[in-house]
């Protein structure tokens, strides 16, 4: 084979790489409150974006006539935030409220399972009153170990993110999913989370390597900003995560896309493939 085809195939290659990579970008439609999630997942196709994290609003965002509304707008969903709004039904030691929460998540999973979801990201618990573990923090980790598994009947991997008030470094994140002992969470990382913890984000995740990413930017104080906005060393997260095959989600904080909406999930889909292809 002469050295031109060895570097049309090399070129092929790399093409198809970069393309792989580009059909991995994400957005949440956490950073497009108050839309409706229909029309926060149409905007994110109209970027340029092939899938998208959704973040529900309502508890209608996991019924069948949601379902085919998102299907309309032709994005694939690539993974799931737990609805905050739902935090209350997931981490309760309340039993009934627990069993209510419990078929709101499996319609969350059948909707998901749907739209090609690979994975549910979650948050760790905070842990109970000293001396009231069994009553009171016992039900919540039991809870989120159900979920699990219902994830893994639907090949749904259940990410757990960092946090900086629990899991605030990658060796607690790590200790915190090994105790939890369940094959179906894996830890991820959210940038700014571990610059909120006075963590590099590249040595969280070299560290502690993710099945999922959430990434924003960070500046002083302010958090959840734009990525490219602040002064995260994105080339060093890039080298960090490696060969790392999972996705590249873009999660900044609503606040930030009021105004200019469009522009702005455009814009972030122009740093993906400027910082990451």
């Amino acid at each position: 084979m002469g050295k031109g085809t060895d570097r049309r195939a090399f070129a092929h290659s790399k093409e198809r790489k970069n393309a792989m990579k580009q059909a991995q970008y994400s957005f949440s439609t956490g950073a497009l409150f108050p839309y409706e999630s229909e029309d926060a997942l149409q905007m994110i196709r109209n970027a340029g974006f092939d899938y998208a994290e959704l973040m529900p609003q309502a508890i209608s965002d996991a019924s069948e006539a949601a379902t085919r509304k998102f299907e309309k707008t032709g994005i694939r969903l690539a993974s799931i935030h737990y609805p905050l709004v739902m935090f209350g039904v997931l981490y309760t030691a309340h039993r009934t409220m627990r069993e209510d929460g419990r078929q709101f998540s499996r319609d969350l999973l059948t909707m998901g399972q749907r739209m090609g979801c690979r994975v549910l990201v979650v948050h760790p618990h905070n842990p109970s009153y000293p001396g009231y573990e069994e009553l009171l923090e016992k039900p919540v980790i039991d809870n989120l170990l159900w979920l699990a598994d219902e994830c893994g009947k639907r090949n749904i991997l259940m990410a757990m993110e960092n946090s900086p008030y629990t899991c605030s470094t990658a060796e607690k994140l790590a200790a915190y999913v090994k105790e939890l002992g369940h094959p179906n969470i894996r830890p991820m990382v959210d940038t700014t989370e571990a610059r909120e913890a006075d963590q590099d984000p590249a040595a969280f995740i070299r560290a502690c390597p993710p099945c999922h990413l959430h990434m924003s930017d960070y500046l002083g104080s302010i958090k959840h900003l734009p990525a490219g906005e602040g002064d995260t060393d994105w080339a060093d997260v890039k080298d960090a995560l490696g060969d790392y095959q999972g996705f590249y989600t873009l999660e900044p904080a609503y606040k930030f896309y009021l105004s200019d909406t469009q522009e702005k999930i455009r814009k972030g889909y122009e740093f993906l493939c400027e910082h990451f292809a």
